[in-house]
């Protein structure tokens, strides 16, 4: 089997790699660093070839900033998807598409499959328009695709911008742990190791098919960095700040992962403790002497 990533080198990506090492399959990298864009149709045409499996995770990644650069952030996930989408239809390989859950908005609630989709910004709504264009060629064209949205991903590797390494940075040299807003928004949190379990497991899917990878269980901002105080045994005060004008971000989600389970046996097995203590950890070894 021979499996290509786009965005290979990114938080989800770098770790998606790490796990299909376990199996018998050759891996493909496709990224800017190796001077690959999937904004160019005949680069992802011609690597696509011969590939059985796509994990298309290149994107522009930044919900915040979308509400800055909205035009870079449509144009860089509806073009690099439809590209994509295209070069699945010529080279007829299985397409797995990892959405998000910023699609959904706002909900106390646990959000399933079935819930209304309100981007709150242009990062979601580019991602929300990517996520039906899967679906229609899925439909159209009778494409193998399938869609997986993921609720909050954190571990190794990810970005330091943001939330859980940003209070680990903060905590660590024992700054103030800045909270946005009162520390009462939600959000629903997975460890990376049960994402891309359920990324490689999505291949069983039913072409067309959408499901949430989630915990159903939600932690507010304020929970979350007395958390990490807790775990690194921090003097830092948390303090709470007013949101930046181009916010467009959302205050609660919650989602179920009963479909997943029920088409996939995918459940989360890595508490918020348990993957918190494994990302500080990571923190600890690859961070502290560089960053702090």
């Amino acid at each position: 089997m021979k499996i290509l990533i786009t965005g290979d080198t990114g938080f989800i990506g770098r770790n998606l790699k790490k796990r299909l090492t376990k199996e018998s399959i050759e891996i493909i990298g496709f990224s800017k660093k190796q001077g690959l864009d999937v904004l160019n149709y005949e680069q992802i045409l011609t690597w696509t070839k011969n590939v059985d499996i796509v994990y298309h995770l290149a994107a522009y990644a930044k919900p915040a900033e979308s509400v800055i650069n909205p035009v870079e952030a449509i144009e860089t996930n509806i073009k690099g998807t439809v590209n994509v989408l295209e070069a699945c239809r010529k080279n007829n390989f299985m397409l797995i598409y990892p959405s998000t859950c910023e699609i959904y908005g706002d909900s106390k609630t646990p959000i399933s499959e079935n819930h209304p989709i309100n981007p709150p910004n242009p990062y979601a709504s580019s991602k929300a328009a990517c996520d039906r264009l899967c679906y229609s060629y899925a439909r159209t064209y009778k494409l193998d695709i399938k869609i997986v949205r993921l609720f909050n991903p954190y571990g190794p590797y990810q970005q330091l911008n943001k939330i859980i390494p940003t209070f680990y940075i903060q905590a660590k040299v024992n700054n103030p742990i800045t909270v946005y807003g009162d520390g009462s928004d939600t959000r629903d949190y997975v460890f990376i190791d049960d994402i891309v379990e359920g990324l490689w497991l999505a291949r069983l899917l039913p072409s067309g098919e959408a499901v949430n990878l989630a915990t159903g269980k939600a932690t507010s901002n304020l929970e979350m960095a007395l958390l990490v105080k807790e775990a690194l045994k921090s003097r830092s005060q948390i303090t709470f700040t007013d949101y930046p004008k181009a916010f467009g971000g959302i205050k609660h989600q919650v989602g179920s992962y009963k479909k997943a389970k029920e088409l996939l046996g995918w459940e989360p097995h890595f508490s918020l403790k348990e993957g918190l203590k494994r990302t500080i950890s990571w923190l600890d070894e690859v961070y502290a002497s560089e960053y702090l």
